[in-house]
């Protein structure tokens, strides 16, 4: 393919069902691509999409053992870790490139080492991630300081819907009562980007599995600071929802549900002595093509 063109495939993620989960865009790349980081973002920028996957193979990578580098762009910026694109890019090497054996390898600038397994019998990607453990406000001012605060991005929610709030390593989460239906929410755009201007908000209560709805929890997340209001289904937020939930509840398997308006499931274990969170879901793909450049 010429210089001046890219191959894409754009694949939903956290999803078996077209049109829901988390739409992402994956480009494999060469070595000597040659392409500047601005004209990355620029592509990101092109799709719209929450993020654009960018694979490049390294240097011991071998059919039997896949390693890539990975780099994740949202159209206003590069992302520190991203979920669903990286099980977008898993999807695309196991349907593109069958010859790679899992578990696929992919090296990020600043989330360290991530791999992906497949599991033929359930058709099921699982993305070992680092945990990211919140963190409860210690001072009292401050809690209620930051409680005052969720009230306004989330203005919809009485004094009780909201049970606490807590930091982690890329925001908050805050956890709403089991009243609460978390997919009716409204949530203030420009309060939120205000305050938390890089860095994502979660949003998260407790759920009764039903045949219909098995999860155990719902959660929805913004980052409208960073250009993208509500991510219809992020893997990332996940590996701080899980060691929430089983801090609180015990165990070390959790059934999630993101209830934005697409919708994606997960399936999560936590490995607390090893400091990982594991998300397993499945994968689709919407399109592919070429990208002029």
């Amino acid at each position: 393919m010429s210089p001046t063109q890219l191959a894409y495939t754009v694949f939903d993620a956290f999803t078996a069902t077209r049109f829901h989960g988390n739409p992402a865009s994956v480009i494999l790349l060469q070595p000597d691509h040659g392409l500047s980081d601005e004209l990355l973002q620029l592509i990101g920028r092109e799709f719209n999409l929450s993020e654009t996957a960018f694979l490049v193979p390294l240097e011991d990578h071998r059919d039997d053992a896949p390693h890539f580098s990975i780099r994740w762009f949202t159209p206003e910026l590069e992302a520190p870790l991203c979920g669903h694109a990286t099980l977008a890019a898993a999807v695309y090497l196991h349907q593109s490139h069958p010859q790679l054996q899992p578990p696929y390898r992919f090296e990020s600038r600043r989330s360290g080492q991530l791999k992906v397994d497949y599991h033929a019998k359930n058709d099921l990607y699982e993305l070992d991630f680092p945990a990211d453990i919140p963190v409860a406000i210690a001072d009292a001012a401050e809690a209620a300081a930051a409680l005052e605060l969720a009230h306004v991005w989330f203005p919809t929610l009485a004094r009780g819907d909201i049970k606490a709030i807590s930091r982690t390593g890329r925001g908050y989460i805050v956890e709403a009562a089991e009243t609460v239906d978390v997919a009716s929410v409204a949530y203030d755009t420009a309060a939120i980007a205000r305050d938390i201007p890089v860095g994502q908000c979660v949003l998260t209560g407790p759920h009764k599995p039903t045949p219909e709805d098995p999860s155990q929890v719902h959660s929805r997340m913004f980052a409208c600071g960073s250009g993208l209001n509500e991510d219809p289904v992020t893997g990332s937020a996940h590996t701080r929802i899980v060691p929430y939930w089983l801090s609180k509840w015990g165990g070390s398997e959790l059934k999630c549900r993101q209830v934005s308006a697409r919708g994606g499931d997960l399936d999560t274990v936590w490995l607390r002595d090893e400091g990982r969170v594991l998300l397993r879901g499945h994968g689709v793909k919407t399109a592919e093509g070429i990208l002029f450049l």
